[in-house]
């Protein structure tokens, strides 16, 4: 399982190149904007979304989202085989 980290929130077609649907997609800082939109079909159904930066910006997630905390974040960079920044 590769964990792909968003930090913005511009998507592009590369990702559904490089993500499989083994694969886990965590939105970060600006990306969690991504969250709330209903109109992406996302290469995975591992979709987690960190929970400092929602809170900060005053965010709810929309399904099918999983919200984390930073021990769990942690976990999933710790139990991944490779840890992928994806920045635009």
């Amino acid at each position: 399982m590769k964990l792909i980290s968003l930090i913005s929130p511009t998507l592009t077609p590369e990702l559904n190149r490089v993500c499989q649907a083994s694969d886990a997609i965590l939105l970060r800082q600006d990306a969690v904007y991504l969250c709330l939109r209903n109109d992406i079909t996302w290469p995975t159904n591992q979709l987690f979304v960190l929970e400092h930066d929602i809170n900060v910006r005053q965010l709810k997630p929309t399904t099918p989202f999983t919200i984390i905390d930073n021990e769990r974040w942690v976990d999933l960079c710790a139990s991944a085989e490779q840890n992928l920044l994806w920045q635009n």
